[in-house]
């Protein structure tokens, strides 16, 4: 039989538990794996009654809900009739819905005399639904379970006597009467409104300004929500959080037409607004010049909590909440985001500096060197500004490193050797290079004629050939060659800087002198070349007298 309406006391709703599930949220005919559903009449405990999902389609069960693992919803159709004759303590069964709403009466049936504990946190009784009494039987559920109707049936099929009863944990819940310490009786639960559908808890990081958050859910037709602060008792209130926290409003259900004609459950919608990390920049960013490598820019940056990670470069954790940012390309804006352990992100866009090289002199020459086959190879120098240095190639661009950050440059030979200015702070280097030219010059070589014999007062001529000569300079010899002087044109001498020498109307003084020459190139680095000496012989005529004429015979 099933009981009439009544309405519920004010003493009433303030004993109610938190709603943790509400039949709404549960599409009757929607299953997942593991899901149960009744595939004829028979008891609970046979694996015969069941059908189970196994993700594609409904098979025969091996076992009955709630024998050897959790399960999501159990569901009584198809006309079938379940007798609970077991009790279900090591798993849970977290909705069971007796009826599927095709039209045909969906039992679950308590028999005669027991106590029957099942963890089973909902029971929704639908419309083709019926939870009966056979006998005296005690339903046991968790604390925190919930049983209402949703226009089925709670009855008994014998005459009421109040020992058909709900507990909820050690809570004396409903009987058939209601009376005594029994809150409810079974009427009472099949007159009250479903608790409204949840639609969903709201959790969401904090936005500038604060955003408000405002819970809602859907109630069964024909009422509408109020919403509180506890699961039970309490005024209404309006169910939002526009602050950094949580908060946890219960929905009741409210008949439009009659406010007495209530949910026995509320519905719990939890509010969250998490704190979003702060970030900030603590060291600006900066340029970073490499040489032969491209110049890019880092920055630091400091959080309140969480990871930092970049849109391009390396980050890197230094100390505590400080984050470095590093090998950025040069002129790559970015974004940088820090995630907090919540989830809640916050992030920072950063402009990159201009990083473009200020104009770096080219390097002024010390000049070009040469240097005589033979000798040292001399160093070449470059001056550069302050804070400057400079890098030596072969090349007057690209070519190869000869020589990193020196003024001043040794090669190992003649060549043309360029110098490139380099900003030490920025790398930043010339537009152009200096070209400093290194010269090996060969030295000259003098051959000298031969010795040459005249008569006194007759003239004699030396002679030289040089290579790599344009000039000359003779020179003489009175003591037999150990001391060469220079001489010059004059009475004496013509030709004293050519590749010839006259030794005019020579005397007999001169008898025994030696003459060389001094050859040399104009700008060279060689010194002067001696050529060997010749020997200057000049002889003295004989003169022979006969009476009064004198004869002179050349000897």
């Amino acid at each position: 039989m099933s009981f009439g309406s009544k309405f519920l006391s004010q003493k009433l709703k303030q004993t109610v538990l938190i709603v943790l599930f509400v039949v709404f949220s549960i599409p009757v005919f929607a299953q997942v794996t593991g899901d149960y559903r009744s595939k004829a009449t028979g008891n609970w405990g046979s694996a015969s009654t069941w059908q189970i999902y196994n993700g594609i389609a409904w098979v025969n069960a091996t076992s009955y809900p709630g024998q050897n693992s959790n399960v999501g919803t159990v569901t009584i159709g198809s006309g079938n009739t379940v007798t609970l004759n077991v009790n279900i303590t090591s798993y849970t069964i977290d909705k069971l819905i007796i009826g599927n709403e095709s039209g045909a009466d969906d039992t679950l049936s308590l028999p005669n005399n027991g106590d029957f504990y099942v963890n089973i946190m909902l029971i929704a009784v639908q419309s083709d639904g019926v939870l009966t009494w056979v006998q005296n039987a005690d339903l046991h559920l968790p604390s925190d379970a919930i049983i209402y109707n949703n226009g089925g049936h709670i009855d008994t099929d014998k005459n009421c006597n109040n020992s058909q009863r709900i507990y909820l944990g050690t809570r004396e819940f409903s009987s058939c009467k209601g009376n005594g310490n029994y809150e409810y009786s079974f009427d009472e639960i099949e007159s009250a409104l479903p608790p409204p559908t949840s639609n969903g808890d709201i959790t969401e990081c904090a936005q500038n300004p604060i955003q408000t958050l405002t819970a809602s859910a859907t109630p069964p037709s024909g009422a509408h929500v109020v919403w509180y602060t506890a699961t039970s008792g309490g005024s209404p209130v309006s169910p939002t959080l526009n602050t950094v926290g949580s908060v946890t409003y219960y929905g009741e259900s409210v008949d439009n037409s009659d406010s007495s004609r209530r949910s026995l459950f509320r519905t719990a919608v939890k509010l969250t607004i998490l704190p979003r990390p702060t970030i900030s920049v603590s060291s600006p960013p900066t340029c970073v010049f490499r040489l032969f490598s491209p110049t890019t820019y880092q920055l630091e940056v400091t959080v309140s909590t969480g990871t930092v990670t970049s849109t391009a470069g390396t980050v890197t954790n230094t100390s505590g909440n400080v984050w470095a940012i590093t090998n950025v390309p040069s002129g790559t804006n970015i974004v940088v985001t820090v995630t907090g352990a919540n989830g809640c992100t916050n992030q920072l866009p950063v402009t990159a500096p201009n990083c473009a090289c200020p104009v770096v002199n080219s390097p002024s020459s010390g000049g070009n060197k040469s240097y005589c086959l033979g000798d040292a190879v001399p160093s070449i120098t470059a001056s550069v500004g302050f804070g400057e240095t400079v890098d030596w190639y072969d090349s007057p661009s690209g070519g190869t490193l000869l020589l990193l950050g020196n003024t001043t440059y040794t090669p190992s030979g003649p060549g043309t050797f360029y110098a490139e200015a380099r900003n030490t702070t920025t790398n930043c280097r010339s537009g152009a290079r200096t070209a400093i030219v290194v010269t090996q010059d060969t030295p000259p070589t003098a051959t000298i004629g031969p010795d040459q014999s005249i008569f006194t007062g007759g003239n004699a001529i030396f002679t030289v050939t040089a290579t790599n000569a344009d000039t000359y300079q003779w020179q003489v010899s009175t003591d037999g060659g150990t001391v060469f002087n220079n001489i010059s044109n004059g009475a004496e001498y013509a030709g004293t800087q050519s590749t010839a020498l006259t030794v005019k109307t020579a005397g007999a003084d001169k008898n025994g002198y030696r003459y060389r020459v001094l050859a040399s190139k104009s700008g060279s680095s060689c010194p002067s070349t001696a050529s060997s000496s010749a020997l200057l012989t000049v002889k003295v005529s004989t003169v022979i007298t006969n009476r009064k004429i004198t004869y002179r015979v050349d000897m």
